[in-house]
């Protein structure tokens, strides 16, 4: 099925920045094709720290936090290479 941008940006917003909605709720109307685009435009549009309080509201998960996170590329000017201490 295709993918509406105006609801993947709507849904963006409505979980990362006002937290009124979740993934886990689009995930159970049957809609889990936006899960992807929503993180996806989440890393493009907002900053870290945005992501990273909305993980410490309990809007999302640390662990999806992290992988929209994961998600910022390098010309993003928040984005950091993540490195692995062994």
């Amino acid at each position: 099925m295709a993918v509406n941008s105006l609801l993947v940006r709507s849904y963006a917003t409505n979980i990362y920045l006002t937290g009124t909605t979740s993934i886990e709720g689009i995930i159970a109307s049957g809609r889990q094709e936006y899960e992807t685009p929503v993180m996806q435009h989440a890393a493009d549009k907002f900053s870290r720290d945005d992501i990273e309080r909305t993980a410490a509201s309990g809007w999302i998960s640390p662990e999806r936090a992290e992988a929209t996170s994961a998600l910022k590329d390098s010309e993003d000017p928040q984005y950091r290479s993540i490195t692995l201490s062994a």
